[in-house]
């Protein structure tokens, strides 16, 4: 198996109760340290990544309401991920580190440098979790009316990417020479001018950063429309999702290795890991008072706001127990919330979930399947989950930090380990050479 450690770069990951719990560091948000030693637990877990989710609006904010994610301390982006991940890099030797950039609000060259600079800085391990950004209010941030429609998004990046991988081969990797005895520092035959016009990306002259050690980043996408699916297809080499049920992991796993092959890729280079919750203990019995204990913490009030901004509706509107399949979505949105609607419409004994339900959901999981007991019940349903060609591991999203991560590196990896189904050791230097090992 493969694992990314999923961290926001605020008070929580992804419960938005988690950072009141009594050994939480959400009080740390702005300290580097604290980010620092969740890279440092990944590595000795001997995860391929880390994954800072960013977007750049205030979730729940308006000129007209109190903002309920500020006042409750919800899922925030506080500190721009690229510079959390350089000073991550400086007390780590192995671990993937990877940042969430907009093509949609960022153009080639910026995309292209930082990257570039960060895979020097970490010395090959630089990721990049590409996104066209869906919310109106990150347009506003940046300056503009709206956002243009989906397609155009991912168009928009299909362009960028050629754009960066033009801009990344700008030095050939051996140009550099540091010759200091003819003063020569590099071979001018190998450093390109570079040129690259698309229908609405373009960028011409090169970039002043050398080779990065991997020729470019590890790519991660999270879309699952259509659209985005054949944009993964096409550039992904981690796709990040989200299922509640085997049977949806394993369609949707079918389908990107399908369309990997179409495209002329070997599906083994591209992994497909789908969040999942963890809280482990000793005995299920204190597991299940762990995961008691920290949801009694959460704010429905905040979960609610958080899926008004999921979905563009106002939901103060309606009754908690009102079928959520009863409430209508902004047409624009429909695609973007069918990413999470198998988790968000029915329970697991098949009901629909009422309004108030899917509140406390996304409130405590962040509508990730939650998975509670001890090493061995939680590897039980990790393993078939594994076995039956739903995924080639797992996005680690944990209620508590760092207590959640430790607890897991501590409890479920050895377990992993003893069935021989994780690494007891890095196989590369590289995030790619780490994702593309079986070893």
């Amino acid at each position: 198996m493969h694992f990314i450690t999923l961290i926001c770069a605020g008070p929580t990951n992804h419960h938005n109760g988690g950072w009141r719990h009594p050994d939480s560091d959400g009080h740390l948000v702005l300290d580097p340290a604290r980010y620092e030693e969740i890279a440092r637990i990944s590595e000795r877990g001997l995860f391929d990544g880390v994954l800072l989710v960013d977007y750049q609006f205030q979730q729940g904010h308006s000129e007209d309401a109190p903002n309920l994610v500020a006042k409750y301390g919800g899922q925030m982006v506080m500190l721009e991920p690229l510079q959390l991940l350089a000073a991550m890099s400086r007390v780590t030797r192995h671990i993937g580190l990877t940042a969430t950039l907009s093509t949609t609000f960022h153009d080639a060259y910026h995309i292209a440098r930082a990257f570039a600079s960060l895979d020097h800085i970490s010395g090959g391990r630089a990721g990049w979790n590409i996104v066209t950004s869906g919310n109106p209010a990150e347009a506003r941030n940046h300056g503009l009316d709206g956002l243009k429609e989906r397609v155009s998004r991912y168009d928009r990046a299909d362009e960028v990417i050629e754009a960066c991988m033009a801009l990344w081969k700008t030095w050939e990797p051996d140009a550099l020479r540091f010759d200091k005895i003819n003063g020569i520092f590099a071979d001018p035959d190998k450093v390109h001018y570079v040129k690259y016009e698309g229908t609405m990306v373009r960028t011409e002259g090169g970039l002043t950063t050398p080779c990065p050690p991997q020729g470019h980043p590890v790519l991660m996408q999270a879309g699952s429309s259509e659209r985005g699916r054949e944009f993964a297809a096409r550039w992904a080499e981690v796709v990040f999702t989200v299922q509640n049920e085997k049977s949806l992991m394993q369609a949707f796993y079918a389908d990107m290795k399908s369309r990997l092959r179409r495209h002329g890729r070997n599906p083994d280079h591209c992994a497909i890991m789908p969040a999942i919750d963890v809280i482990v203990a000793e005995t299920e019995r204190q597991a299940q008072e762990q995961a008691d204990y920290v949801d009694a913490l959460a704010s429905v009030p905040l979960g609610l706001q958080t899926l008004r901004d999921l979905t563009g509706v106002d939901l103060t509107k309606y009754p908690l127990d009102t079928p959520l399949a009863d409430v209508p979505v902004e047409s624009e949105r429909i695609v973007a919330v069918g990413v999470y609607q198998n988790v968000l419409n029915k329970r697991n004994d098949g009901r629909g979930l009422t309004l108030g339900e899917a509140a406390r959901l996304y409130a405590t999981t962040w509508m990730s399947p939650r998975i509670v007991g001890t090493p061995a019940t939680i590897v039980d349903q990790m393993q078939e989950i594994f076995e039956s060609e739903s995924c080639d591991g797992f996005v680690i999203g944990t209620s508590t930090s760092p207590m959640g991560l430790r607890d897991f590196v501590h409890l479920v990896v050895p377990e992993l380990q003893r069935r021989g189904l994780y690494r007891t050791a890095y196989a590369g230097s590289t995030f790619r050479a780490n994702l593309q090992s079986n070893a």
